[in-house]
């Protein structure tokens, strides 16, 4: 039997499966479009209903493809946000028939599962939905409820009571998302953990200091929120902000060229934080370029940056007062949302709460992936999910990354999983340094990394934007004193790398001239 997993977003929806212990998201491709910076498919959270029956409705990327000049009878989109005190408000119409947030949001589980059951070839019988941790009971009456219809009117129930002689009821679970992230970036719920969750979607931009309390949290999905703060902006005002920037105002004036202004606009912000440099386009014209630069020069003078770290600081002001929580006793800090990848923002939250604490390299599939595995019980995969490697020099002067740790290494390792040899660059050199720093993906995929005639393997980046996605996270530590200073260009040093249970990495540093140890198992950084 296939655990889901949903993520159900106000602008994207991912869904997760796990039939062997190791989560997958799936991707469907007439419904899904991929994110340009992580190439996650993520299915739009909108529908389009073509008669008054609704026997015909399209989701997703068909759905918006359908509406492609914003003017299509029967639209919806955004009905996570009314599901739990508004759940008649009218989101769209056809003919003489109106849809509620509670319509809509059943025709989009409706349409979703049938897509899974047809592509999977059984039957949905066991599903985790994350939701908000400070949901009203009533957003989760509601969705029990949309997932309730989908049970009665499965095509596949026959064939599921068929196989399991009737009795393999369907099985419907919540988890709090910030319990979910947790357990999508590895965290064990197990243990008793405070956790800030920094969700910057569209429309909201959150953040919630909750508690994880060991076994209670494993068995319930459930988190306690000790503080919460949030602000009404979201990917889609930064959207109307690169329209102001890119696009004459009279252009704006036209009320049916609003919707397809405005996914030029998000298209152009996700190129953008791609590290790619991006041409506004519009009606065969364009109207501008915005790079990653640009873009968060933008942000910045936009407040964005600065209304964020606000933000922080009120949650942690809220917390101290409350509960004595400060931001020394927070252990990890997750985000979520696709606008955490805009520029500047994991720098910001990193800044707040030490770049070691913050775990971003899953924005779009950490909590789908956290509600499949807690399904199958909560397991947590212990390894490393970036690259590291160590920053050099090259005789042309550009600087490029000698890999180190390789994402999915487990944890913890040997003594000397890594062991490397550095040379002085000239005579009398007194100090070494040994810059260490976080390779990330780029779009989406690891980079290719070069083997060399010396056995290593190594990643110069093409672009700026490239280098972008490979800060250092030690540049302030003290270099390596070499007494007496280097001659030759023999190895000086031998370096063995390690990865300890806490994903600390490690050095122990031996002068192979004086024969003495410089450090042992020293931490240098934490890999995430």
């Amino acid at each position: 039997m296939i655990h889901w997993g949903i993520d159900l977003g106000t602008s994207n929806t991912t869904i997760c499966e796990d039939r062997s212990g190791s989560p997958r998201v799936v991707n469907l491709p007439d419904l899904a479009k991929l994110e340009p910076l992580t190439q996650t498919p993520v299915v739009p959270s909108c529908v389009c209903v073509l008669d008054e029956r609704a026997e015909r409705v399209l989701i997703g990327q068909e759905a918006r493809d359908y509406n492609w000049d914003g003017t299509a009878e029967g639209w919806a989109a955004g009905f996570k946000r009314y599901l739990g005190r508004e759940h008649q408000r009218t989101l769209a119409r056809v003919g003489r028939r109106e849809f509620t947030a509670r319509d809509v949001a059943r025709l989009f589980v409706r349409e979703l599962a049938d897509a899974l059951e047809a592509a999977a070839g059984e039957p949905v019988a066991d599903l985790t939905v994350a939701v908000p941790s400070d949901a009203f009971e009533m957003y989760r009456a509601e969705l029990r409820g949309a997932f309730d219809a989908l049970d009665r009117r499965s095509r596949w129930r026959r064939l599921r009571d068929r196989l399991f002689g009737g009795e393999r009821p369907f099985t419907l679970r919540f988890v709090d998302e910030p319990v979910a992230a947790a357990l999508g970036y590895g965290v064990d719920i197990g243990r008793d953990a405070t956790l800030v969750a920094f969700d910057f979607g569209a429309g909201t931009m959150e953040a919630a200091l909750v508690r994880i309390e060991g076994g209670d949290t494993a068995r319930t999905g459930r988190a306690r929120v000790l503080a919460k703060q949030g602000l009404r902006v979201g990917g889609n005002d930064i959207d109307g902000w690169i329209l102001d920037a890119l696009v004459p105002t009279a252009l704006h004036d036209w009320p049916e060229w609003e919707v397809a202004l405005r996914w030029e606009a998000e298209r152009t912000k996700l190129l953008a934080s791609a590290g790619q440099e991006a041409a506004f386009t519009f009606r065969n014209e364009t109207w501008g370029t915005l790079d990653r630069a640009g873009l968060e020069g933008l942000l910045a003078g936009r407040g964005l940056l600065t209304s964020m770290r606000e933000l922080l600081d009120r949650l942690m002001a809220e917390a101290g007062e409350r509960h004595g929580v400060a931001v020394s006793d927070v252990d990890d800090v997750l985000l979520e949302g696709g606008s955490t990848l805009l520029p500047g923002v994991r720098e910001t939250v990193g800044e707040v709460f030490g770049r070691d604490r913050v775990r971003e390299w899953l924005p779009f599939e950490s909590v789908a992936r956290g509600a499949c595995l807690f399904a199958g019980g909560g397991a947590v995969d212990d390894f490393i999910y970036h690259d590291y490697g160590i920053r050099v020099r090259r005789d042309d002067g550009r600087e490029e990354f000698e890999l180190l740790i390789e994402n999915g290494t487990r944890f913890p390792t040997a003594d000397d999983h890594v062991v490397r040899y550095y040379a002085p660059g000239h005579d009398g050199q007194e100090f070494l340094n040994l810059f260490v720093c976080e390779v990330g993906r780029v779009a989406g995929r690891s980079v290719a990394w070069e083997q060399r005639a010396n056995g290593n393997r190594y990643f110069l980046p093409a672009s700026d934007g490239e280098r972008a996605f490979c800060p250092c996270l030690n540049e302030a530590d003290p270099a390596l004193r070499l007494d007496p200073p280097g001659r030759g260009s023999a190895p000086r040093l031998r370096v063995s790398f390690m990865v300890d249970a806490d994903r600390w990495l490690c050095a122990t540093v031996h002068d192979l001239h004086t024969k003495a140890d410089l450090q042992t198992r020293a931490p240098v950084v934490r890999l995430r």
